[in-house]
């Protein structure tokens, strides 16, 4: 994990400690008979107490910095016995002979003689035990935080992973576009170059739009249309009364769904590059919507030779749409019929 990451794990204890340190300074000298209150005047209690809060604080802070320093350490034993045995015993290796020198120094520097061995010892056991459980507390806030963030980055990376597929995805069209669409042209060329020029200016308008789409994941249906008019005034071009699309879309539709840019482009060239296209064999393509899907359906008169296919095309569109929308394609041959269908996404309109 990197650095940013696991600088985003570190607990912003400071109020804990604020709270803490003085509490344990004040609470274990009482509770263990290191002070007397009445033996000992005030201003005795006042540097007493002071004192037990600056141990409080070694204490605390040894350990935090121990804590925060081994806990990439810890966290790499996929037992967790394993890891709470070497948490304690860096607490107690820590923690014992820095509570017993200090101790044992301020009994010796103030000469307290109410207070014996067995407190001292008493004292140290019960801080000790305190930071075991305050570091066991530390413990868990650490992997709660690092398991949210483990989702957090799991989830941006299959993000970031599901956009550069889309990326090469979109980017797979332009080669696949051209290479049919340079077909295309070179038909046109041998039979009619009046009609070829024509078409190489249609084609810059449709390869345009190809271009500015490619910043976007999803378009309005409305846009789509707008350019399957225009892509399909390249396909007439070409094969003029042999070619038709029959659009049964109600006007007020097409500004309610969302689509993968340049989808129905690909559903025409596939009816296209698959049908016989002629004056003895018309193609007709009819786009409707039904519920929230959008069809695509022609008769099935398939070519008995055609140019090598890619196998871009059909396969290319379902994988967009399963990223985008979760959910593909679907390809039908029904009565004699080939029918693709869409799914659309609901624009939410507030």
């Amino acid at each position: 994990m990197n650095e940013e990451i696991e600088n985003r794990i570190a607990i912003d204890d400071r109020m804990v400690r604020l709270i803490g340190v003085p509490f344990f300074g004040l609470v274990i000298p009482s509770a263990t008979g290191l002070i007397s209150l009445a033996r000992l005047s005030k201003l005795q209690l006042l540097c007493f107490y002071a004192y037990f809060i600056f141990i409080a604080w070694i204490v605390w802070e040894g350990n935090r910095y121990l804590r925060d320093q081994f806990y990439n350490v810890f966290i790499k034993n996929e037992s967790s016995l394993q890891k709470y045995v070497i948490m304690m015993v860096l607490n107690v290796f820590y923690t014992a002979p820095v509570s017993l020198i200090l101790l044992f120094g301020w009994k010796w520097v103030c000469g307290i003689e109410y207070v014996g061995v067995n407190n001292l010892l008493i004292a140290s056991v019960v801080i000790i035990v305190s930071v075991i459980f305050i570091t066991n507390i530390y413990d868990k806030l650490h992997f709660t935080k690092r398991a949210e963030l483990q989702n957090v980055k799991f989830e941006q990376l299959e993000r970031a992973k599901i956009q550069a597929e889309l990326e090469a995805l979109k980017n797979q069209i332009d080669p696949h576009f051209m290479f049919n669409s340079l077909n295309s042209l070179s038909y046109l060329i041998e039979d009619d170059p009046k009609k070829a020029q024509c078409y190489t200016e249609n084609l810059a308008e449709v390869y345009r739009y190809i271009l500015r789409s490619k910043d976007k994941n999803l378009v309005l249906l409305q846009e789509e249309i707008a350019f399957m008019k225009l892509y399909t005034s390249l396909i007439e071009l070409r094969f003029e009364d042999a070619f038709k699309v029959n659009l049964k879309i109600d006007g007020l539709l097409v500004n309610e769904y969302l689509l993968p840019p340049v989808s129905l482009m690909v559903a025409l060239e596939n009816a296209v590059k698959h049908n016989e296209v002629s004056m003895s064999s018309n193609l007709v393509v009819d786009i409707d919507i039904t519920g929230s899907l959008i069809k695509i359906k022609n008769k099935l008169n398939e070519k008995i030779t055609y140019r090598e296919s890619t196998k871009t095309g059909l396969k290319n569109l379902d994988e967009r749409f399963s990223m985008l929308l979760g959910i593909g394609i679907n390809v039908l041959i029904s009565e004699g019929y080939f029918i693709l269908e869409m799914p659309l996404l609901k624009l939410n309109k507030t």
